[in-house]
């Protein structure tokens, strides 16, 4: 068995478990969708900070498990979606 190639972790970009905590927790707890730039406000008020790349490796881990979408007005939180929403946000366009 070969030694698995790393997807999310990257040079610099390796948050801790905890900085993945309070990112679920803000995401979570937020009434609307939210920009990654509000995400750091929150985190910084909160006492906790990161780096951009370590909050963008976190987004992106949450996005390939269905657990964030990204839409035009920011991040949300979605809890549990349904097969078909979870093909679409897999296999459609990225908004970049």
């Amino acid at each position: 068995m070969s030694v698995p190639k790393p997807v999310f972790a990257r040079q610099g970009a390796n948050p801790t478990l905890e900085t993945i905590e309070y990112i679920r927790k803000a995401l979570q707890s937020a009434d609307e969708p939210v920009s990654r730039n509000g995400l750091m406000r929150t985190l910084r008020r909160w006492g906790h900070s990161t780096t951009r790349q370590g909050l963008n490796a976190v987004l992106r881990f949450f996005g390939d498990l269905g657990m964030v979408a990204e839409g035009s007005k920011g991040l949300i939180w979605v809890p549990e979606m349904s097969d078909a929403l979870w093909e679409a946000t897999r296999k459609g366009r990225r908004l970049r």
